[in-house]
């Protein structure tokens, strides 16, 4: 095949620029916070990722797409638009979600306004931005592209942009999709897959627990403090701080994240990436919130990141020695044992290098930005996850740095953008064929 049809698709994204852009700060200037986030009010927020997903159905309608929007859970509907090929190609999914996480005190943004999709010095700003509405508006505007320069593909494209992803609700987002039938030979999820750099070709991600470790302690008066904790004194006849626990158990869980850091490692990967992580720290004594009674609970949520050859269970089994081994060493915590919860675990996906749809989406990056891409891992997790569970090898790739996205003042590049459109295009040609 030659490049002609490639070459007819490039010409017509840069004719489409401005259009492009202005899509993305339409579907930005749209809130479409996930409702289901920890701390939200549920009624006050559902919705938002329906009417982003109905303004992007305008936008798949004019690409050709045959539109299916349809939900789980009312007031969440999911985006699929399909392509129909000519046949005897092979059939690609590029994936992506439109829901976002809160944005905190809006008055700490840029122009007091987190959905405001302006452009300033070739970035475009507001929640969602890189996080991930230009995954979604480039694999978009790519198939918009294709229509444009007359292009037939032979195998289908099927388009997604599905809810729930923040918040790991896979069930009401892309698992809902696979279940209703659409799968295909491979998938890319638009995810942004720089980190700090420009995107790279992602072929497995680590997976994710959360750990919830709750710590007992003993309520007494503070002005006893000095018996607790020193030679001589009564110590746990009258009480135990739960929170100074809680901190013996964090020493324990940072000596194993160290040795983890050192001999825990994938070639794909920095080293230091896998990580056990204190991100929640609370502890209270019974009653009211005040400091005037030793805490009586502790309770710390880490997250916990492995590399994606590791099996799950035995790094649970791992991790759940390790504690056990701490508490055995401290008097109280031996006979008062902690517990442990497994809140939630985010299963890693792993697509072989040498697979298809990796060189064909390395080859398109090549040919069409002039550099060969990084073969990386995806530093977090992603829906590609429940793709590759579905029976879809599914890889990541989109425009964007994952390291300003939740942040203040999230933005994206808007030569990424165009860039990755470009890209998506060319790899749309190349796997599915033309008729």
């Amino acid at each position: 095949m030659t490049n002609e049809p490639v070459a007819a698709v490039l010409a017509e994204i840069d004719a489409m620029e401005g259009e492009i852009l202005e899509a993305l700060s339409e579907l930005v200037r749209i809130p479409s916070i996930t409702p289901k986030y920890p701390g939200l009010d549920y009624d006050a927020n559902v919705g938002g990722e329906s009417r982003c997903n109905q303004a992007l159905g305008v936008h798949m309608r004019a690409a050709g797409c045959e539109i299916d929007l349809w939900n789980k859970e009312p007031g969440r509907d999911n985006l699929v638009g399909v392509v129909r090929g000519a046949g005897e190609g092979r059939s690609l999914i590029l994936n992506g979600h439109v829901d976002t996480v809160p944005p905190g005190d809006p008055d700490t943004w840029m122009w007091g306004d987190p959905w405001s999709g302006r452009v300033e010095d070739g970035k475009l700003y507001g929640l969602g931005s890189v996080d991930m509405k230009a995954g979604l508006v480039a694999m978009t505007k790519a198939a918009d592209a294709l229509r444009r320069a007359g292009v037939t593909l032979a195998g289908d494209l099927i388009l997604e942009s599905v809810v729930g992803e923040e918040t790991m609700d896979h069930t009401a987002g892309v698992s809902a999709t696979v279940e209703r039938g659409y799968r295909a030979d491979a998938a890319i999820v638009t995810e942004p897959s720089g980190f700090s750099s420009a995107p790279v070709v992602a072929p497995c991600s680590p997976g994710t627990f959360w750990l919830r470790i709750t710590v007992p302690g003993k309520a007494t008066h503070v002005m006893v403090r000095g018996n607790l904790i020193w030679p001589g004194g009564e110590g746990e006849r009258y009480g135990v701080n739960a929170i100074d626990k809680g901190y013996l158990i964090y020493d324990a869980l940072r000596r194993l994240e160290t040795e983890w850091g050192l001999h825990r490692n994938h070639p794909l990967f920095p080293p230091g990436h896998f990580t056990i992580g204190l991100n929640l720290l609370s502890g209270r004594p019974p009653g009211p919130p005040v400091p005037f009674i030793v805490p009586h609970e502790c309770v710390m949520d880490y997250i916990v990141i492995y590399p994606p050859d590791d099996d799950p269970e035995e790094l649970k089994a791992e991790i759940t020695a390790y504690l056990d081994r701490t508490f055995d060493q401290d008097s109280w915590l031996a006979i008062h044992r902690p517990t442990l919860e497994w809140i939630h675990h985010w299963p890693a996906y792993d697509t072989p290098v040498d697979h298809p749809i990796v060189s064909t989406l390395s080859s398109a990056h090549s040919r069409t930005l002039g550099v060969v891409p990084k073969i990386q891992g995806f530093p977090a997790v992603d829906d590609a996850t429940y793709l590759q569970l579905g029976g879809i090898p599914s890889i990541s790739y989109g425009p964007g740095d994952i390291m300003v996205a939740h942040s203040v003042d999230e933005h994206v590049s808007c030569r990424e953008v165009i860039d990755a459109c470009k890209v998506l295009a060319s790899t749309i040609v190349d796997w599915c064929g033309v008729a």
